[in-house]
């Protein structure tokens, strides 16, 4: 089908010269002949027949295509681009004692170690700032900023900053959806397609018949039918995305998003297994604003929030200019090795998967009164969930444990694209509070 396509956009034959070539998606197989532009550290720009042109992240290309790109980088720029990405802009903090890094807020006299844990954390990674609290039975007993507010490093950080808690959007978007099944406005077994009235964009055409079987609880479940350990995550692909609808990079919205994916197949039935899905979240959102009428943050102020008593819940913006005041900075190296204005990465694109920002005593706010699976909390059911968030700028992490006590620690640098940093975080907290866990009170 004609959106099926390499690139999402069209299959042409490029004029032939010395550096046409047939490139491979490495996902799909599928090929395209077409000619070498240039190309950085993660992308290349290919032009077709006709020319126009295209830029792709290397990601998505077969092995034998990055080598080739990579080839044809300069030895000058290479060196350059390696040079980028080993340079810590933060190697100052590693050079610290755990006891130089800045700390204040509400302590409990119980929690010493597990401050310590957190700076050792922060001198370790070389992470300028984290926002930490902890509740026992809904009362918050430690409510701690450790490190800076300011990228210069030279005013230290106070509670009560917002931080942008990436995946752990998630929770809250699944209890904003619980609630909209409460008031009897929404059944699980609802179809996506259906409720969204998707059928009225021309990308749905001829989409994959699948499609019109995905329903609310698939979401979810993260069982919608998108698998990102074989296709990748289509949320990230903001330069396709851009091109299809000839968009600059700061247009970018949610509902673009949305009629990108219609244009791809399936990757497995809905329902038939569970893969992690950002997807899904951003449709969840589309259907909250859909059904109540209202926009995603306004309907949380007015229910989850209202519920939780977490006021601080907002939408963070990719771009400092755009942010609310009130939101902390965020550190994007390794991720962007030079400042990029405005950035590729649109996280206001991304909604449902990990825009909204929160100070760490409301994320244990919200913790005491939902559970993870946006359940409400009903008083002395105990278990014990765990959930992290990770992109660009940040390291999240959080626990509902069954002694009653809930944790939320937000960091604001990750390692590149990676998740270790989340694991590292939790282990070094766990292990310093499990010993004084019974003395808080």
């Amino acid at each position: 089908m004609k959106y099926r396509l390499f690139l999402g956009l069209l299959l042409a034959l490029a004029v032939p010269n010395s550096y046409s070539r047939t490139w491979t998606e490495a996902s799909s197989g599928k090929k395209i002949e077409a000619d070498f532009v240039s190309a950085d550290a993660s992308s290349v720009k290919i032009a077709v027949r006709g020319g126009a042109s295209f830029t792709l992240e290397l990601s998505r290309l077969s092995p034998e295509d990055q080598v080739f790109v990579q080839q044809q980088i300069t030895p000058a720029s290479r060196a350059v681009l390696s040079e980028s990405k080993i340079k810590d802009r933060f190697e100052e903090v590693k050079k610290l004692t755990a006891e130089e890094i800045p700390v204040s807020g509400e302590e409990h006299p119980a929690l010493t170690t597990v401050d310590a844990a957190v700076r050792q954390f922060m001198v370790e990674k070389g992470v300028p700032a984290v926002t930490f609290a902890i509740s026992k039975n809904g009362k918050i007993v430690h409510d701690r900023a450790f490190g800076w507010a300011d990228s210069a490093m030279k005013t230290p950080l106070q509670p009560g900053v917002k931080m942008r808690i990436a995946s752990m959007t998630k929770p809250v978007v699944k209890a904003a959806i619980q609630t909209l099944i409460a008031e009897g406005k929404l059944k699980a077994e609802d179809l996506v397609f259906t409720v969204l009235d998707l059928d009225q964009y021309k990308e749905a055409k001829g989409c994959d018949p699948h499609w019109k079987n995905v329903t609310i609880q698939h979401l979810l479940d993260h069982k919608g039918g998108w698998d990102r350990d074989t296709s990748g995550d289509l949320t990230t692909r903001s330069t396709l995305m851009t091109d299809l609808f000839r968009l600059k990079p700061d247009e970018l919205e949610p509902m673009h998003v949305v009629r990108y994916g219609l244009t791809l197949p399936l990757d497995f039935d809905p329902g038939a297994k569970e893969v992690y899905c950002n997807y899904g979240y951003i449709l969840l959102v589309r259907v909250i604003e859909k059904l109540s009428g209202q926009k995603f943050v306004d309907y949380l102020q007015l229910t989850v929030c209202k519920t939780a008593k977490a006021p601080s819940f907002s939408l963070s913006s990719s771009d400092a200019r755009e942010r609310q005041a009130g939101e902390i900075w965020y550190c994007y190296h390794p991720e962007y090795p030079k400042e990029q204005v405005p950035l590729p990465f649109r996280t206001e694109a991304r909604d449902g998967a990990g825009v909204l920002a929160c100070t760490a005593a409301d994320y244990c706010r919200f913790l005491g009164a939902y559970w993870i699976s946006g359940l409400p909390r009903k008083p002395g059911a105990r278990y014990s969930y765990t959930f992290n968030g990770s992109h660009p700028g940040v390291t999240a992490i959080c626990a509902q444990r069954a002694d009653g006590i809930n944790y939320a620690a937000i960091a604001n640098r990750r390692e590149g694209g990676k998740t270790d940093w989340n694991s590292d975080l939790r282990k070094l907290i766990d292990a310093a509070l499990n010993p004084v866990a019974a003395e808080l009170e």
